[in-house]
């Protein structure tokens, strides 16, 4: 695997929380073992997204970051050239199974499904397919990096 794409809301980061227990080790980790980190995150306020995500202190691990009000496999196909990488090369980080998830199988990625959260219960179906991993929190992708 080359690349990492994650999610920002319900992955890495909590609107009442803050950067959730584990980004910051898990960013570290993924650095230390050269992957390329993307980060694809829905906002309707763009500007305002990129400032939380810079004060969050992440920003340098990402080298890629778009914020678009949907995602699509335009954008993802668009990070993992930036990244160097193929879907096939790409691991894809969401908690939710309807965006994330749903395009990084359709393209072909290795997916992650964060089931936590208030989506813990959007459960994947025939539309989505299944992800290759789930895990309640991103701290348990350490080991399988």
């Amino acid at each position: 695997m080359k690349a990492i794409i994650f999610d920002w809301i319900g992955s890495l980061y909590d609107r009442e929380e803050g950067v959730l227990p584990w980004a910051y080790d898990v960013l570290m980790e993924t650095e230390f073992k050269k992957y390329k980190i993307g980060l694809i995150s829905i906002a309707y306020e763009n500007e305002e997204r990129m400032n939380e995500i810079n004060k969050s202190g992440l920003t340098h691990f990402f080298d890629k970051i778009i914020i678009d009000d949907k995602k699509s496999e335009k954008q993802y196909l668009e990070c993992i050239s930036f990244l160097g990488s193929t879907p096939e090369e790409t691991y894809i980080v969401d908690d939710r199974t309807i965006r994330g998830i749903a395009i990084g199988n359709k393209l072909g990625c290795k997916t992650i499904w964060i089931q936590r959260g208030q989506y813990a219960t959007e459960l994947p179906d025939e539309k989505t397919g299944e992800p290759t991993y789930k895990v309640e929190f991103i701290g348990e992708i350490l080991g399988w990096l």
